[in-house]
């Protein structure tokens, strides 16, 4: 009889030992998700997946996957955009925990109640930051730059100085910025961007220069 009385408060102990074990991982991974959610974001070299894609696997007892990403570019063509995000998942009871409690009504044959521990959701952030990664990287439209053109248009249109819209950048990198961003599309373009020239046809101060007096 005493240990009928106290296999409730072992089997409670035991579960939440390992439920709480189970929370720290997940802590642990959501760092690990910020981060990737937040280059993810700001990827220029292949297609950008969606937490809810890319974070699934990461996260086998989560039943939703979500973040918060947003940008902030000072000019619609800015060489470089500032990136916050946060992470969060949806967690239902841990299956060992959820079939202890219902033991009572299994060994019967009878439907469970509705599970004592309700859902729980977790995020990135302890302490209910709107963001918990912020990073500065090129925008993907900044391909067709002025800063990113090939040296013999740079010596050719002459263009030795940077001062365009497209290189103005905040005073402070900060979150705030992220509030009320102006403009959150970086894969607007340059549509006048010259061809480059051949290299061996290269520009006319070059060719004065190589000419032997």
């Amino acid at each position: 009889m005493e240990f009928v009385m106290v296999l409730p408060v072992y089997l409670a102990t035991l579960g939440g030992i390992i439920w709480m074990g189970e929370k720290s991982l997940d802590a642990i991974s959501l760092r690990s998700a910020n981060h990737w959610s937040a280059f993810m974001a700001g990827n220029r070299f292949s297609v950008r997946t969606p937490a809810t894609l890319g974070l699934t696997k990461l996260f086998p007892r989560a039943t939703a996957v979500y973040d918060s990403t947003k940008r902030s570019l000072v000019d619609e063509h800015s060489y470089l955009q500032f990136i916050g995000s946060k992470v969060g998942i949806l967690q239902s009871t841990p299956e060992i925990l959820g079939n202890w409690i219902n033991a009572p009504y299994t060994v019967v044959g009878e439907n469970a109640s509705s599970s004592i521990i309700p859902d729980i959701t977790m995020t990135s952030s302890r302490y209910g930051n709107d963001y918990t990664m912020a990073i500065i990287m090129r925008s993907k439209g900044s391909s067709s730059a002025k800063r990113h053109w090939h040296s013999s248009l740079v010596a050719d249109k002459d263009l030795w100085e940077f001062d365009g819209k497209e290189d103005s950048y905040p005073k402070k990198w900060e979150l705030e910025i992220l509030k009320d961003a102006k403009h959150t599309d970086d894969t607007k373009t340059f549509e006048d961007e010259p061809k480059k020239i051949d290299f061996y046809e290269r520009y006319e101060e070059y060719k004065k220069w190589s000419v032997s007096k």
